[in-house]
């Protein structure tokens, strides 16, 4: 009798680890808690977009490739899990050629970017 309640116990643990670890997501896939969506209410298509720490001079790489986020897309931007700054700078180059420029996103506590055209060339950036 002894042995049949320790099988039980042995099978239900091993059931309990078993669930556990199918519902925990893989080690690769965790994101970083600066990963934001920028989404694109501009009128124009974006060619190129940096994002780069406020700390740093240079804008590295642009993260679009040779994609494009033409006028009503979004694109999710995804971070390292060991990325650590929490403050961005973001540049956008429209399809004009035109560079727009904004500093400081504290991108720790925003998870959505979206940019307008105000009329008259600027973009208005709002975020939340």
């Amino acid at each position: 009798m002894k042995s049949t309640k320790a099988l039980r116990l042995l099978f239900t643990l091993c059931l309990i680890s078993a669930l556990a670890v199918m519902v925990m997501p893989p080690l690769g896939s965790a994101q970083g808690k600066q990963d934001f969506t920028l989404y694109n209410k501009t009128g124009m298509s974006i060619t190129e977009m940096y994002v780069s720490p406020a700390s740093k001079d240079e804008w590295g790489e642009d993260i679009l490739g040779i994609d494009t986020l033409e006028n009503g897309d979004s694109t999710t931007i995804h971070f390292s899990p060991k990325e650590r700054a929490a403050t961005w700078d973001i540049k956008l180059v429209d399809g004009n050629g035109k560079d727009h420029i904004r500093y400081n996103f504290n991108l720790v506590n925003i998870s959505e970017i979206t940019v307008r055209n105000n009329g008259d060339g600027s973009w208005y950036w709002n975020w939340k």
